[in-house]
């Protein structure tokens, strides 16, 4: 581990001041899983946290999906306000056109996930099978052992000049019109840059290869693999090459059918990525000087090995990541952010992961270290069981062994036509005594006028409810959707454990109990929580292929367990927020392939009303370079009587200079100007972020 601490910091380069604490957030990417819905492709993202999807852009199709996905609870809004990014590589496919996932939260602490295809395809999207997940389905495409194209409709696109001619492309080389193949994707060639051009020069050197132009197909052919020769099509293209050099190109009939006997390959391979990101903030207070506040250095690894054949597919990730604080001169150590290694055998119907994962499911809440394993019973009952050790959540290398838990659960498989039920009971100790024993369900279905999500969690120790969650979209009609989310939960959650709270001169449970006992522990544990509770209504409308405006209503309260003026004396307090914003969505202002957004959000909590306005805008120019513009204005009144008003503006420049190697840059200002009954002087903020990603 030492080394590898050495291998993060010599990569990080040169050394400067830092002087802000830094946190990584507590949402993440996880995990990007390939699966068969409805007998099409379906891409299910997995993250750290449960996820709350707000709207996407653009609405059906496009080679770029921008996915604004929304805190938990409002109290989470709170948490994560820092300039984060993570990017995830695709898993390799022949034919899942993704190239990977970013997931990103900005300095205005917004989050969303952009997801970046290797050409315009049709999608939409939905919740995932857990609170932890959201899946994109891929129309037109379908998943099985190995993914293959589906055969069947070819739908029309009207706000892509590329992507119609490509279409009338394939149309015309299906019906063996190659002459008029040829022209169509000749003409593609002919225009500016975009994501079909890849698949236009490999389809033209077949064009030209069924109408007998054997040199001008090898040309083709050629100049495909000199110009993508990493893609997910080079290896295709490269067998047609060598097919037609041989002069054993042969009709497709007269091949063998390989005997499915022999069909054991077992195929490996490793992929990831490494990523660097430094940022840098510095503030000037009125007459008062500057100072440098931020500057950190945020490296990111993320290894997968996959190892497939026709029977299983074992998966092993890890994703560590590593800040340095360069005012301390000293670096973080590597946090192994998950580590696991999973199995899937879909003969035996088995499957598991072990390692450091998130407790997606089953009961399990947070991340932990330890096993999870299922079995398919039948088609529609599923098996599983778990057990491990909780990770600290404020320092994930600290394993909490003197925590150790275990839990069963099914899984009743809707079909697609009823309710997916699954069912757990979960039990955990705390040095020898019961820290929570819960059970629980969970309920989720899906469905084409829409879907839901459902928790319950129930401890049987302590007779309480833990945790209810619901998420549910309904589709109106073709472009109009409503979301509502209500979540209600322990806050914090009861545990045994809890009994800690107030108590910083205890260091666990087992020297507590020798001071108090066990009776007494469990009614400590419950007089420290209190609850909170969220209730949200969204509404998405799609007005032209152009436009989406987008809406939604949240209100929040928490209720909270502090100490009070007395020593041992506990007291509640309670906080109330309610939320009330919209966004305009704008596809296409300023080239084929930009997107505008313009929002407003009013905020009302127990301490202040602010208004907020923002707009941004995405520009992808070619394939290599895109623009990022926002800029944002908060206009805030305490209850105090003291005004703040907060201009953000900034600029982000993005460049793919290949498969492998993107770069990022970003410079943004921030002013806060006081007025009425404030002592507060006006302040600036300048800051700067830098960093690349070397995909692997």
């Amino acid at each position: 581990m030492r080394g590898l601490r050495f291998w993060f910091q010599v990569l990080g380069g040169c050394v400067l001041v830092f002087s802000r604490a830094w946190a990584l957030p507590s949402q993440s990417l996880e995990s990007i899983e390939y699966l068969t819905y409805g007998g099409q492709a379906a891409i299910e993202i997995g993250f750290a946290q449960p996820v709350n999807v707000l709207s996407q852009f653009p609405l059906e199709m496009g080679a770029t999906l921008q996915i604004f996905i929304g805190p938990r609870t409002a109290v989470d809004a709170e948490v994560d306000k820092l300039p984060y990014a993570q990017a995830m590589r695709a898993p390799d496919s022949r034919e899942i056109p993704l190239s990977q996932v970013t997931f990103r939260i900005n300095e205005a602490g917004e989050s969303s996930v952009v997801v970046d295809f290797k050409r315009v395809v049709e999608f939409s999207v939905k919740a995932g099978r857990s609170a932890n997940s959201l899946m994109i389905l891929l129309r037109g495409l379908k998943v099985s052992q190995t993914v293959q194209t589906k055969d069947a409709r070819v739908t029309q696109v009207t706000d892509s000049k590329a992507f119609k001619l490509l279409v009338l492309g394939r149309k015309a080389l299906k019906q063996g019109q190659n002459k008029k193949a040829i022209r169509i994707f000749t003409k593609m060639l002919g225009l500016p840059d975009s994501p079909e051009r890849q698949e236009a020069l490999e389809l033209l050197g077949v064009a030209r290869l069924r109408n007998g132009q054997l040199a001008h197909a090898k040309a083709m052919f050629r100049e495909y693999l000199k110009q993508y020769p990493k893609s997910e099509g080079a290896a295709r293209v490269k067998q047609r090459l060598q097919d037609l050099l041989r002069g054993q190109l042969k009709p497709r009939a007269r091949l063998k059918a390989p005997e499915k006997s022999k069909n054991k390959k077992t195929s490996s391979r490793i992929y990831g990525s490494f990523a660097q990101y430094y940022y840098r903030g510095e503030n000037s207070v009125e007459n008062a000087g500057s100072s440098v506040d931020q500057s950190l250095l945020l490296n990111q690894l993320s290894v997968n090995w996959r190892i497939r054949s026709s029977d299983y597919d074992v998966r092993n990730f890890v994703y560590a990541s590593q800040s340095h604080d360069f005012a301390s001169d000293s670096g973080k150590a590597v946090t192994l952010e998950t580590a696991y290694s999973q199995f899937k055998n879909s003969r035996w119907g088995f499957s598991g992961r072990a390692g450091r994962q998130t407790g997606s499911g089953g009961g399990v809440l947070g991340k932990f270290d330890g096993l999870r394993a299922s079995y398919d019973v039948t088609r529609r009952l599923a098996i599983s069981a778990v057990a491990g050790y909780p990770v600290d959540i404020s320092d994930k290398r600290g394993i909490q062994t003197e925590r150790p838990f275990w839990g069963i659960g099914a899984e009743l498989d809707g079909e697609g036509r009823d309710v997916d039920i699954l069912p757990y009971y979960i039990r955990q100790e705390v040095d020898g005594i019961i820290d929570r024993e819960a059970i629980g369900s969970e309920f989720r279905f899906f469905h084409k006028l829409g879907n839901f999500y459902g928790l319950i969690d129930y401890d049987i120790h302590y007779t309480d409810l833990n945790i209810y969650l619901f998420r549910g979209q309904y589709n109106w009609r073709k472009n109009t959707s409503f979301n509502l989310n209500f979540d209600y939960r322990n806050s914090p959650l009861l545990f045994t454990s809890d009994a800690l709270i107030g108590h910083p001169d205890v260091s666990g449970i087992d020297e507590l109990l020798k001071i108090r006992g066990e009776q007494r522990v469990y009614e400590l544990a419950e007089n420290r929580v209190g609850d909170s509770r969220s209730l949200s209504l969204g509404i998405s409308h799609t007005i032209s292929t152009r436009y989406q405006l987008n809406a939604d209503l949240t209100y929040a309260k928490q209720n909270f367990v502090i100490d009070g003026a007395t020593l041992g004396e506990l007291t509640t307090d309670s906080d109330q927020q309610i939320y009330l914003s919209s966004q305009l969505i704008a596809y296409k202002w300023l080239n084929e392939r930009d997107t505008t957004v313009l929002g407003a959000r009013l905020s009302m909590t127990s301490i202040y009303d602010e208004v907020s306005l923002s707009a941004s805008n995405r520009l992808p120019l070619k394939n290599h370079w895109q623009f990022d513009t926002r800029m944002r204005v908060d206009v805030r009144k305490n209850d105090s009587g003291e005004d703040l008003t907060k201009y953000r503006p900034s600029v982000k420049w993005n460049y793919r200079q290949n498969q492998t190697m993107y770069y990022e840059a970003e410079l943004g200002v921030e002013w806060w100007r006081y007025g009425g009954n404030t002592n507060n002087a006006n302040f600036r903020r300048l800051f700067a972020n830098l960093g690349y990603r070397w995909n692997f």
